[in-house]
C-alpha cells in the first residue's frame, strides 16, 4: 500500500514539474487597436462607423483589442491631446481573452460621456517594453440621462 501511495505522490510530481517546465513567458504587447465604441442608450458600433454615428448616454465605452499583454497600470486615453484623468476611466466589462491559449486581451473601458467627443486616443506599455497607439477620429457624442 505504501509503496503505490508514493508511486502515485512521486508521478504527480513529475507531471507538476512538467508543465512547470512546458509554461512559456507571458507575450509582450505587439499591438493596440481600439475596435468598437458606444454608450448608454447607444449600442456597440464599429470604428468605421464613427463618422455617421452620434452616441446618446453618460457613459461611452470604449473597446480595445490588445495583442500580447500590456502593463495594466501604464493605459492612458487621451481626448484631442489631452490626458483623460486616470480616475475618469474604468473597466466597465469583463475582459476577453484572444487565442487559445491567450495571446492577447480585449479591455473595455468606460468614460464619462463628455471625454467621447473629438480624436481618442488609447496608449498602452507592454509588460517588458514599447508603448502602442491607436486613434479614432470625429467621435460625436451628447449627454442624454
Amino acid at each position: 500500500m505504501r509503496k503505490s501511495i508514493t508511486i502515485v505522490v512521486l508521478f504527480s510530481l513529475l507531471s507538476l514539474v512538467a508543465s512547470i517546465a512546458n509554461a512559456k513567458p507571458v507575450p509582450n504587447l505587439t499591438n493596440v487597436q481600439i475596435t468598437y465604441v458606444g454608450a448608454d442608450n447607444t449600442s456597440w458600433i464599429p470604428i468605421s462607423q464613427i463618422s455617421t454615428t452620434t452616441l446618446y448616454g453618460q457613459k461611452f465605452y470604449i473597446a480595445v483589442q490588445f495583442m500580447g499583454y500590456p502593463n495594466p497600470q501604464r493605459i492612458f486615453f487621451y481626448q484631442n491631446g489631452s490626458l483623460i484623468p486616470v480616475d475618469q476611466v474604468k473597466e466597465a466589462f469583463g475582459r476577453e481573452g484572444i487565442g487559445n491559449p491567450y495571446t492577447g486581451w480585449v479591455y473595455q473601458f468606460a468614460i464619462p460621456i463628455s471625454y467621447g467627443n473629438g480624436t481618442i486616443t488609447v496608449q498602452a506599455d507592454g509588460i517588458k517594453s514599447g508603448t502602442y497607439y491607436s486613434t479614432i477620429y470625429s467621435v460625436k457624442s451628447v449627454y442624454q440621462p
